[in-house]
């Protein structure tokens, strides 16, 4: 419980930047100017491990409890065991972890009140014995991809363009600055779309491009060497894949390493030979008994896998 007389000194205190509530094995960081208001009496705070309670008592008599904040509280849980797809949730909407290495969930999020901890997963992914199970609930835990309709993910859908910007830009929004450039259209991704801000902010570094007279083709299926491509556009313009420098290509021998590789290889784009080999250095696509399949359409848990290893190997050097 804080008297209303030292929030308001905390609050003209520049010298206090946030409030710091702990018990039980949970810690709950919140920025003050969120819990400053007038005429208030006093607040109570309740920190437990499932949940963190402030009510506001007024002069008047009148009591509010505090469901949202403006600036996002963060919280910090000891737990026994965590992993890549332990989240929490506030009334059913998924919080990813900031944080889970070490028995220990960092998260942060504008809710207050009950919550719970869980392991996140998609309705239709819900079969450990599959290939894609972890990466893709992962990959939805981390919030580099979301499902398609409500709780299902759909997994064997192809990845359209669309998709493919946005996987982009959720996996790696915490280590570029990524932009809009007034200048740049397609006149097939019109403003208000879903995807307009993913594919503009990926066509202003460079990382996509479109297929021709000024479009896009924002709902057409990605192939496997698109794919590649955009990735290695996008870890050239990093310039490191985890603490390693990337490997050099040489561009005079890619095909007849490539060759070597995939039964497939002279189905390989020219524009894409580096790109796929570069992937396949790097261990982020290998291809199958079949080759690279380059031209084939990417399914969304083929994707999955490739963005979240990505996601896991750039955290390093966020």
């Amino acid at each position: 419980m804080i008297s209303g007389e030292a929030i308001r000194e905390f609050y003209y205190n520049s010298d206090i930047k946030y409030y710091v509530f702990g018990t039980n094995g949970i810690s709950v960081r919140a920025d003050k100017n969120g819990f400053f208001d007038f005429d208030l009496k006093k607040v109570s705070f309740c920190t437990s491990a499932s949940a963190f309670d402030v009510i506001y008592y007024y002069n008047s008599g009148a009591q509010k409890r505090l469901s949202r904040v403006n600036i996002p509280v963060r919280y910090e849980l000891s737990l026994p065991q965590t992993s890549s797809r332990t989240t929490a949730s506030f009334n059913g909407a998924t919080v990813k972890a900031l944080s889970n290495d070490g028995g220990r969930l960092v998260f942060e999020t504008e809710n207050v009140g009950a919550f719970s901890v869980v392991e996140f997963e998609f309705d239709d992914v819900r079969e450990p014995f599959r290939w894609f199970y972890n990466h893709v609930n992962s990959a939805g835990a981390l919030g580099i991809l979301d499902g398609m309709d409500g709780r299902n993910f759909e997994p064997r859908a192809n990845v359209t363009r669309a998709q493919l910007a946005a996987m982009i830009v959720k996996a790696t929004q915490d280590i570029i600055s990524y932009r809009i450039d007034p200048s740049l259209s397609f006149k097939d991704v019109p403003q208000g779309k879903w995807y307009y801000d993913y594919v503009m902010k990926c066509a202003a570094l460079g990382i996509v491009d479109g297929v021709g007279d000024g479009m896009y083709n924002p709902l057409a299926g990605a192939t496997r060497e698109e794919i590649a491509t955009v990735i290695a556009r996008l870890l050239k313009l990093i310039g490191k894949y985890g603490e390693n420098p990337l490997p050099d290509i040489d561009a005079s021998s890619a095909g007849a390493e490539l060759a070597g590789l995939y039964i497939d290889s002279g189905s390989i784009h020219n524009y894409a030979r580096e790109s796929v080999l570069l992937c396949y250095k790097l261990g982020i696509m290998q291809g199958d008994s079949e080759g690279f399949r380059a031209r084939s359409k990417t399914v969304r848990a083929e994707c999955a896998k490739i963005f979240y290893l990505i996601n896991r190997e750039l955290s390093i050097i966020k």
